[in-house]
């Protein structure tokens, strides 16, 4: 996971969730994919492939 400033136009359009979840549940449970690329802007974590 990398770390990255976003715009706000940019953090309203991919989905999100915060630091302390789970990216590696949100890929187990097929809500994201195995091979999306995902970015830490402040304390939400982004999935910028959706």
């Amino acid at each position: 996971m990398k770390y990255m400033k976003l715009t706000e136009k940019e953090k309203s359009r991919h989905p999100s969730i915060h630091y302390t979840g789970s990216v590696r549940g949100m890929k187990k449970l097929g809500y994201w994919g195995p091979h999306d690329k995902c970015v830490r802007c402040g304390s939400y974590i982004y999935n910028l492939s959706i």
